[in-house]
């Protein structure tokens, strides 16, 4: 019960932020996807139930930011949520380099999806917009995730819970 509160604030200040501050970190118009990373973190540490039931919460959020796909983002950060965390058995996700790999290929299918379930890019410019954006987007986003995992490694280290 704990975890899950915990996860849904935990979800709520990545919204914020994302709507708000992380703009001032973009590179090459690129940036992190905070809530995705989130989502994976709740897909590899609970499960793929709460990771599919809140990607779907959060991603109606995001939705109302852009009304006119209403309900891509719930499905997609769902169903992102719902992958990463049924298949988080078949490997060992202790590392945190396996784990910034997960999170590499999960904002590279959540933008796959993305491209291609938006209405308004043409299926022929997914190869395109996958190699222009969707690289940078998914390294970015899983070197962040690196650095605020070191972070949290350190103050787990420092201050004991």
């Amino acid at each position: 019960m704990l975890s899950s509160v915990r996860h849904v604030l935990l979800l709520c200040l990545a919204f914020v932020l994302q709507t708000t501050w992380v703009h001032h970190i973009q590179i090459a118009d690129v940036v992190p996807d905070l809530v995705l990373l989130v989502v994976v973190f709740i897909a590899l540490t609970s499960g793929h139930l709460q990771a599919t039931l809140l990607g779907f919460a959060i991603g109606l959020c995001q939705d109302t930011f852009a009304p006119t796909e209403l309900g891509l983002n719930a499905l997609i950060n769902a169903s992102v949520g719902f992958i990463v965390g049924v298949t988080r058995g078949g490997f060992v996700a202790d590392a945190i380099q396996v784990r910034v790999a997960i999170l590499a290929v999960a904002v590279a299918v959540h933008d796959l999806a993305y491209y291609t379930l938006h209405s308004n890019f043409p299926i022929l410019d997914v190869p395109y917009l996958m190699l222009r954006f969707s690289l940078g987007h998914a390294a970015y986003t899983a070197v962040f995730g690196f650095v605020v995992a070191g972070f949290l490694r350190l103050r787990h280290q420092l201050i004991p819970s």
